[in-house]
């Protein structure tokens, strides 16, 4: 059986926002003690983006991190982390089902998020390297901003949802 990314059939919509879905990445949910997050280089900061070569590690909490990788690679990171969190406290959990993520390119790429987000993403206030938790509509979505693209995390259930209200905030 062949997976389905749930915005298939939204690539043509996507395409007009500037956008597209980056389906089946890897998501890792990890706790642990700050402290020994912050040794393995998870940011300590709330709201910011530790980005590596392969993979980016967004702060969702004091002692919660969301570690992004390319897809296929889900299985690899929870072995990762479960050896280097070895002996400390900690959970580690494959969460790359529980969201798709919609990446949004171009300079107006806010002004449709701002439509019905409550975060001022003006670049004084927003800007690469930070994340945040928030609501676009009535969807729970995670925002990471990104040298010239924004992603949305959001829960399959709520991604056409999600790309309807961006269609109808990018319409004149």
């Amino acid at each position: 059986m062949t997976a389905r990314s749930p915005l298939a059939e939204r690539s043509g919509d996507l395409e007009r926002l500037g956008g597209r879905e980056l389906a089946f990445l890897a998501q890792v949910d990890v706790r642990a003690d700050p402290s020994t997050a912050a040794s393995l280089g998870f940011p300590a900061e709330p709201n910011t983006v530790a980005s590596g070569s392969d993979r980016d590690t967004l702060w969702l909490g004091p002692d919660e991190w969301l570690v992004v990788g390319h897809g296929g690679t889900a299985e690899a990171l929870v072995a990762e982390l479960e050896i280097t969190l070895g002996g400390v406290h900690h959970s580690v959990v494959d969460v790359s089902a529980n969201r798709t993520v919609i990446e949004l390119a171009g300079p107006s790429r806010h002004d449709p998020l701002s439509s019905a987000c409550p975060i001022d993403l003006h670049p004084w206030f927003w800007g690469d390297g930070w994340c945040a938790q928030t609501v676009f509509g009535a969807a729970q979505i995670l925002l990471q901003e990104r040298e010239g693209t924004t992603r949305v995390f959001v829960r399959p259930s709520f991604a056409g949802y999600v790309v309807d209200l961006l269609v109808a905030a990018s319409e004149p």
